[in-house]
């Protein structure tokens, strides 16, 4: 099966990849940094606005290596040789506190406090500290004012590069777990992966809320395979880490890490 035409731009990313339209548009000479980005709009960004673009050359970076919400920086070739050495405005955040912290809580935190979404990057928790990467713009606001995450009382202090282990906060994020299924269909493995019905994977398909390495889908017999990242709207991630071997019976053992 051929590569899945970016086609489908879901409601909530039409704002963003509007802004990425009006910033390539905008650049000339020298470099331009998006705000946060999600995948999807990363892709979109790469596979579509820029595909004709020669011009223009671009890089992302999210704070961590393997970070799901990146920067993107746009640049002229002209400056190609500074690109080692680009600066992206973030900044890192620790968050602590006596209980234990939630993304959501933080997140709904920093919005409640008329920050936008889009100058908010991962929000990596362990236990009761979190780790927010930030557009520079905001992070003195941050420290200067949220005292309270909910009813939490915390401190919000700035990090620099070398004073936090980031691995620390990445180990805790996911779940392994193995399962076997008859084949890779996608709509199969949302339904173990996530422990709802088949009926219900197949919905969240239908509706356009699945996207396979960030590409919306809308048949749930679609393949999957080793490496892929399953985003599930309201539910979480899947990446297929490994395919095991066939059982007796012919079904086959996948290991899957689980991200909510």
């Amino acid at each position: 099966m051929g590569q899945q035409a970016m086609t489908y731009i879901p409601e909530e990313n039409k704002y963003e990849v509007l802004k990425l339209k009006n910033l390539i548009e905008k650049l000339r000479w020298g470099i331009e940094y998006s705000d946060f980005l999600t995948p999807f709009a990363i892709k979109y960004a790469v596979e579509v606005l820029l595909k004709n673009q020669n011009h223009i050359l671009h890089k992302s970076w999210g704070g961590y290596v393997g970070s799901e919400r990146n920067i993107l920086a746009l640049f002229s070739r002209d400056f190609e040789e500074y690109v080692e050495n680009l600066t992206y405005p973030i900044q890192k955040i620790l968050i602590e506190a006596k209980n234990n912290l939630s993304h959501r809580q933080i997140l709904g935190s920093l919005i409640g406090n008329g920050l936008k979404r889009d100058k908010i990057g991962d929000i990596l928790v362990k236990e009761n500290s979190a780790l927010v990467f930030v557009k520079d713009e905001i992070a003195t606001y941050i420290v200067t004012n949220i005292d309270k995450i909910g009813k939490v009382n915390v401190k919000c202090s700035l990090i620099e590069n070398n004073q936090i282990d980031i691995n620390w906060f990445i180990n805790n994020n996911s779940k392994r777990i193995v399962f076997t299924v008859a084949s890779l269909r996608v709509d199969s493995v949302i339904s173990h992966g996530f422990g709802i019905s088949r009926e219900e994977a197949t919905d969240l398909i239908r509706q356009m809320k699945v996207a396979v390495n960030w590409i919306y889908i809308d048949k749930p017999s679609y393949p999957v395979k080793e490496g892929d990242l399953i985003s599930v709207g309201h539910h979480g991630r899947l990446k297929i880490d490994k395919v095991l071997t066939q059982t007796k019976k012919g079904r086959i053992s996948i290991e899957v890490l689980r991200f909510s």
